[in-house]
């Protein structure tokens, strides 16, 4: 009878701590009017804490769910109501409240107080954008509305910013969508569909996390207005323009209670790209990264080789046709279990033409060639993931996700070479296959109020294989050969397994991490000048690591210290070596408020060398160089220090951003190449430079000017980057400068005829080398003014304005960038109907300059971009 009591008593207790309360309400006013954009807010009556926070609707409807068995205060907020609170004693699972505000009135003798909307309204870590302070209502996209908001960005790379970092998850109505590929949503995403727009500092989806550890995440949560749930919504388009160009596009969107659905599709040869190619560059990140409540720092050892540099081009092409499909969900099949995912297609294919001028340094003489460049790219891409998330109750949480990513690479580059009167003509073909599968398993569950464990295990499995053909006129690489086909073949296969304990002791949390990683590395080439065949290059890493930290996240004086100890084993053939390594890490932080900081944080990494930095045999990289084998040690040890200051300030009333900071790196020693120059080709060697730095500055100023209905916005970087290498074996220091600048002033006119974004942007790139004393310069400088409109009810209108200039030491371009779009657009009409016109003076390739800086060599390029065009559309909208 006792144990049958004790049970009894176990299950009555976890029932009741598990237990789920929800308040759902109505707010009205004196006219039992709905009352939307409400703030509803529920706080801890004992620690003044928020519990739960929501907005209402637009028919005034609230609901809030959330699992303590405490007293509270529920209070709601609207800007022309007089606050109201209201005590919520614990009792019923399910509360039913109607709310009726008091219209809230203010008279003052002989004075007119004229009401200023606040930009955006803080409830604790969410900061809830005014969008109708900030936007005009002539916006196209998502994109368009976040680039009018203050304190995010949209970077060069399609991904959406705040306080220079990149958002860790965009959501829509609090669900997943396309992992980290923003610019699907925000390209696809109409404008009207909006609601409203919240920023979530500290996020964290399970609560056990949040409330024992915290977080440092963020999360941009897009809310879809309820006219558009429940329905397919998007659109189809067409368009086609002069020189037989075109466009086919579709987007389509179902946005549920419980469920999220999107499709996308596009096809067209304007230059236009829904997955931008830097946007797989960073989707080819290591599903470590998908380990949940783990912040192991895991070893960067062994690398698949970069991809080819076409790839990173954007539209500095002659031609490119782009075919694109896609397909995201998110499903919530019940408070424990929730699924979303994503696959994406993309086949890209461009034709390049690029004049270049090479100068390769020499002690000596330097050697100058003069390349003319044609070249066809075949690029395939696809992408496809799930996650999983289940919640048997509010202390556990099981996380699965599983990634699949295979790549298909095809180039043929013919060039004609001028070098020291002889003429010379290459032409290349390079097939490049990739694959990578990942899958990752994470078990987290609170022991107690205040104690948390976290287990974690992945496997990821890579593999590259390079097929490179070459024929020339002369003979290659002082061979007595005119044709060369060579294979390249690097597999890979991590595996790690961790633990984590998390202890909340009043303001501290103490964490204790430990595990184990294991990677298994192959790389191999067959080329016919590797005699007798070279052997496949065999490395192999496997460490246990223990680390402590302490920190305390909040109030003014915030901090964070960490320690990891390492044991690594690195192994190649018949050599092994052991390594004990130390990691330890500082970040301190002045909290004035939630949105005003200042950071400074110390980090120490240390590595080993990537695996094609290794290589003992020869492999020919194109048909200007020939690596040799390596001269670096499988076990060096690379140490970085890493040494940044941030401070950031955002004030919601008035719109002004202030960010500043500053990042510098500086390394012992780095892998660096020796370099031989020969007349028509260069030999190239991995070996060891004796130090790095690399110095990254940002200041950043956005202001609301109330008084224009604008914003004004200046933005400056400077990047140094210092290194060392080797020219014939004689050391040479290289240090590159890049400065930028960006000022910008952009209306904000309700619905007016008019609104312009004004602005200049300035960049300037110097390279230059100590041991030839000589330098590489280019300047880049562009105004540009858009203007857009609405023409009576109907018509809206948009042009772009800008003028581009290029100027380098010996050479300089320009062009003048003009392009418009007249939209018609009936209301309650389905059907859209425009004219676009895109760089409308260039029907013709322009041509614009670029530099480049390698180890041994400046080069001017002269590349021929896309022709601009000219054509009708036509769109029809669920």
């Amino acid at each position: 009878m006792k144990y049958i009591c004790f049970v009894l008593v176990f299950f009555i207790q976890h029932l009741c701590y598990s237990q789920n309360i929800v308040i759902e309400g109505i707010v009205v006013d004196n006219f039992d009017s709905p009352v939307s954009a409400a703030s509803v807010q529920l706080t801890d009556t004992l620690t003044n804490k928020t519990i739960s926070y929501t907005s209402t609707d637009s028919k005034g409807k609230f609901e809030l769910s959330f699992s303590n068995n405490k007293d509270y205060l529920l209070t709601v907020n609207h800007l022309s109501f007089e606050e109201y609170k209201q005590e919520i004693k614990y009792g019923n699972t399910t509360t039913r409240l109607k709310i009726i505000l008091q219209e809230s009135f203010e008279e003052l003798e002989e004075i007119v107080i004229i009401s200023q909307a606040a930009v955006a309204k803080q409830n604790g870590d969410t900061i809830s954008y005014n969008l109708k302070s900030l936007t005009t209502g002539n916006e196209q996209k998502l994109k368009d509305v976040i680039s009018k908001l203050p304190g995010l960005e949209i970077n060069d790379n399609g991904k959406i910013t705040t306080n220079g970092k990149v958002i860790n998850d965009l959501m829509v109505n609090g669900k997943k969508i396309f992992g980290d590929n923003h610019q699907m949503a925000t390209e696809n995403i109409n404008a009207e569909m909006l609601e409203g727009i919240d920023l979530l500092n500290n996020y964290e989806s399970f609560e056990a996390i949040k409330e024992i550890e915290g977080s440092d995440k963020t999360a941009l949560n897009i809310k879809i207005k309820e006219e558009y749930l429940g329905r397919i919504t998007g659109n189809v388009d067409a368009y086609g323009a002069y020189k037989e160009r075109y466009k086919v596009h579709s987007n389509l969107f179902r946005f549920g209670t419980k469920s999220n659905i999107t499709a996308i599709a596009d096809l067209n040869n304007t230059g236009e790209q829904a997955l931008s190619l830097k946007d797989y560059v960073n989707m080819s990140k290591s599903i470590k990264q998908d380990l949940r409540n783990n912040d192991a720092s895991l070893s960067s050892f062994i690398s698949l080789p970069s991809i080819p540099d076409f790839l990173l081009q954007n539209n500095n092409v002659e031609t490119k046709k782009s075919e694109f499909v896609s397909f995201d969900f998110a499903y919530n099949a019940s408070s424990k279990l929730s699924v979303n995912g994503f696959s994406i297609f993309d086949f890209t294919k461009s034709s390049e033409a690029v004049y270049s001028q090479k100068t390769f340094l020499n002690p000596g003489q330097h050697i100058t060639t003069f390349d003319n460049q044609t070249a066809t790219n075949r690029f395939f891409f696809n992408q496809t993931k799930l996650n999983l998330d289940y919640k048997p109750n509010r202390n556990s949480l099981l996380n699965y996700s599983v990634i699949f990513d295979p790549s298909n690479t095809k180039r043929n580059r013919y060039t004609g070479s001028e070098a020291l009167g002889m003429n010379s003509v290459y032409e290349e073909d390079n097939n490049r296959f990739n694959y990578t599968f990942g899958h990752q398993l994470s078990y987290i569950i609170r022991i107690a109020e205040n104690k948390l464990l976290s287990f974690n295990a992945f496997q990821e499995l890579k593999q590259n294989d390079d097929d490179y053909s070459l024929y020339s006129n002369q003979f290659l690489f002082n061979q007595s050969i005119n044709n060369l086909e060579q294979t390249k073949e690097l597999k890979k296969n991590e595996i790690g397994v961790f633990a984590k304990y998390t202890q909340k002791l009043n303001q501290h949390i103490l964490r204790v991490n430990s595990g184990y990683f294991s990677t298994r590395n192959r790389y191999s080439s067959d080329l016919v000048i590797n005699a007798p065949l070279a052997e496949a290059l065999r490395v192999d890493l496997d460490y246990q690591f223990l680390d402590a930290s302490v920190m305390k996240k909040t109030g003014f004086f915030q901090y964070r210290f960490k320690a990891e100890l390492r044991n690594s084993t690195t192994k190649s053939k018949d050599e092994k070596e052991n390594v004990f390594q130390f990691y330890p890490s500082a970040q301190l932080k002045l909290a004035f408020s939630q949105t005003h900081n200042l950071t400074f944080s110390y980090n120490r990494t240390l590595d080993f060398p990537k695996i094609e930095n290794l290589n003992d045999f020869f492999y020919a990289k194109d048909f200007r160089n020939l690596v040799m084998p390596s001269h670096i040690a499988f076990s060096e040890v690379f140490t970085q220090n890493i040494f940044s200051l941030n401070y950031f300030r955002f004030d919601l009333y008035h719109g002004t951003v202030f960010m500043a900071n500053t990042s510098l790196t500086k390394a012992d020693k780095s892998v660096t190449t020796n370099t031989l120059n020969y007349s028509d080709f260069n030999e190239i060697e991995n070996t060891i430079s004796p130090s790095y730095v690399s110095w990254n500055s940002n200041v950043s100023f956005e202001q609301r000017i109330s008084a224009l209905k604008s914003k004004f916005k200046v933005n400056a970087g400077h990047i140094l980057l210092k290194n060392y290498n080797f020219i014939n074996h004689l050391e040479n220091e290289s240090r590159t400068n890049i400065y930028t600048v960006r000022v910008s002033i952009i209306s904000n006119f309700k619905n007016e005829i008019f609104n312009y974004e004004a602005g200049i942007y300035f960049s300037e790139q110097n390279a230059e080398y100590s041991l030839f004393d000589n330098q590489n310069n280019i300047k880049r400088l562009s105004p540009l003014l858009n203007i857009n409109g609405r023409i009576k009810e109907n018509f809206r209108y948009y042009i772009n304005n800008s003028y581009e200039t290029f100027k380098t030491t010996s050479s300089d371009r320009s062009f003048y960038d003009l392009g418009f779009k007249l939209l018609y657009d009936k209301n309650e009409s389905k059907f859209r109907y425009w004219i676009e016109g895109v760089n409308i003076l260039n029907m013709n390739n322009p041509e614009i300059i670029d530099i480049t800086s390698g180890n041994n060599l400046f080069s001017m390029d002269v590349i021929r971009r896309m022709s601009g065009y000219i054509g009708i559309g036509a769109s029809y909208e669920f």
